[in-house]
């Protein structure tokens, strides 16, 4: 085995290491974004809330690839580092395609969850909508906002000056929660700003995984070659 060959092999296992590494974080990263949507599972649309399911199976899909190519680098098994190659591959361009329509739908997102937001605010605490008034419950205490675009929102649903509780941080002593002690900012404001930051997230870590994807293909393939000229010359 010349000096390039045996250079070859253990970079590709170390390339291989690397994209069962990926896989992990792309494991972290569905979970992240799944925690993270799942207080505006009311006010997003379904294709939201699957991306991150679609991306915990592209994680544990790339585990699996990244297992069988290390066999394949161990054993110098020429079949199983096709078969890498080719699921990698396959892999590598729906990390691409999952991550480029979530980027162009941000702006589709943002207009539905507006939509969705202005709508529920005018049921909450109506009898038979209880979901409304939980998930408004939620997204005020978690992401301490208030009100679809800040606090004067309520004033047309709940007709008087009192907020919901879940608007401010501390009840004050007469157990109303007021403007001069509510958060100021607008949720849609926040939601506006999670899915940016998500949408990037997703984006750049699509690319950086792509290209060690794709540099790992490439050596698959080169050590592949290489086995048959090796397997030819004995």
């Amino acid at each position: 085995m010349s000096i390039c060959t045996f250079l070859g092999k253990y970079i590709l296992y170390l390339f291989n290491l690397l994209c069962l590494i990926s896989s992990v974080c792309i494991l972290s990263i569905a979970f992240i974004i799944y925690h993270k949507f799942y207080k505006w599972s009311n006010f997003v649309n379904t294709e939201i809330t699957t991306t991150p399911i679609l991306l915990l199976f592209i994680g544990l899909g790339l585990f699996l690839i990244s297992a069988i190519g290390l066999c394949g680098v161990l054993r110098d098994s020429g079949c199983l580092l096709t078969l890498f190659s080719i699921l990698l591959t396959i892999v590598l361009i729906g990390e691409l395609i999952l991550s480029g329509v979530v980027y162009h739908m941000r702006n589709e997102i943002e207009t539905y969850a507006l939509s969705q937001m202005n709508h529920t605010i005018s049921t909450y605490n109506v009898t038979g909508h209880n979901t409304s008034t939980e998930a408004w419950n939620l997204i005020q205490s978690d992401m301490e906002c208030c009100g679809v675009y800040g606090p004067n929102d309520w004033k047309p649903v709940i007709h008087s000056d009192n907020l919901p509780k879940s608007c401010c941080r501390a009840i004050p002593v007469n157990g109303s929660c007021t403007k001069i002690d509510s958060y100021q900012d607008g949720c849609f404001a926040k939601f506006e700003t999670s899915v940016q930051e998500n949408s990037q997230l997703l984006i750049w870590t699509a690319i950086g995984f792509a290209l060690v994807q794709l540099f790992a293909v490439f050596l698959a393939c080169c050590r592949k070659c290489s086995i048959h000229e090796e397997y030819e010359t004995v």
